[in-house]
């Protein structure tokens, strides 16, 4: 049958591709975090992190001294699963946690001189994985992703200053919501 792919389905384009849709779109993007995630997970095993652990130390060391919320936040974890990173994080002495004097509900996390040297060490590495798989992209194909992730997320989230935020990886003005 003419227009179809080995998959049985339909296909309008000379290069045998679906059109794109929103739904599809999404369903390539989450492979396309999740595949970056499993690799770089196991370029981070080498330094001896995991994934989480290394999106809190990012994130400390952008941030300087950050509430569990704006860490979850910008790491786009649950809480509860953060939780159990930081306990991980605080008993290696990668970060500390401390109790705010003014608040003792709220809770502040450092990173520790040991946290930011393991940062400093698996950057490096990170950084040539990010390029690595980055580099298939031009100039030009970069330079038109991030402002449209900006709309998409404007969609999403209904609030532009958030929006701002994330994209320019600034300290939140709320951390109510993930």
């Amino acid at each position: 049958m003419s227009g179809e792919t080995s998959g049985g389905s339909s296909a309008d384009g000379a290069d045998g591709l679906e059109p794109l849709t929103a739904g599809h779109l999404f369903f390539l993007l989450h492979h396309l975090v999740r595949q970056r995630e499993v690799a770089l997970g196991r370029e981070l095993a080498r330094s001896g992190l995991t994934l989480g652990q290394w999106q809190v130390l990012a994130t400390l060391s952008r941030l300087g001294r950050a509430t569990m919320g704006e860490v979850a936040a910008f790491c786009a974890a649950d809480r509860t699963t953060l939780t159990r990173t930081v306990d991980r994080m605080v008993k290696d002495r990668l970060i500390r946690r401390e109790r705010d004097l003014s608040d003792r509900r709220q809770v502040n996390l450092d990173l520790t001189d040991r946290g930011a040297a393991v940062f400093r060490a698996a950057s490096a590495d990170v950084t040539r994985f990010n390029d690595r798989v980055f580099d298939v992209l031009s100039a030009e194909e970069t330079a038109g992703i991030q402002p449209m992730i900006g709309r998409v997320l404007a969609r999403l989230l209904d609030d532009p200053e958030r929006v701002a935020d994330l994209l320019a990886f600034r300290r939140l003005k709320t951390t109510d919501r993930p």
